[in-house]
């Protein structure tokens, strides 16, 4: 008898431990695919460069994201200048797909000297953008 209750707890546990599970799929529409326009540089500081940083390759969005959220600046990398694209205001980029948990985002340029190239950017950075808003159902 007492097995059987100690089989019964499990199941019921199992079952119910999975419930939230399903719950959490249900997520915010994906942001995947659609224009994003600058709206403003990435920095206020006078000193600072203007526009907004694009890393060619995904891991060096990647560590600089990581050196910024752990404060690990002493393990991180130094990345290339010549790997990095800058944006002036009111250029447009594309969301292609997500990378490392939605950390980083592959983009496509679309305006400006590097139209149509790949580039990666963090996804926190995405405040400084807006989002286009397709106004194809009105026409």
């Amino acid at each position: 008898m007492h097995t059987y209750k100690y089989c019964l707890f499990l199941v019921i546990f199992f079952f119910i431990s999975d419930v939230p599970a399903e719950s959490n799929a249900e997520e915010e529409p994906s942001i995947v695919g659609t224009v994003w326009q600058l709206d403003r540089n990435s920095s206020s500081s006078k000193f600072s460069g203007h526009g907004q940083v694009l890393y060619f390759f995904s891991s060096d969005a990647y560590q600089t994201y990581n050196a910024r959220k752990f404060s690990h600046w002493d393990t991180f990398s130094a990345v290339d200048s010549r790997d990095l694209v800058r944006l002036k205001k009111h250029q447009k980029i594309k969301l292609q797909k997500s990378k490392f948990n939605k950390a980083i985002y592959e983009v496509t340029l679309l305006d400006g000297f590097y139209a149509g190239k790949t580039y990666f950017l963090i996804a926190d950075e995405l405040k400084n953008f807006t989002q286009e808003i397709n106004n194809e159902e009105a026409v």
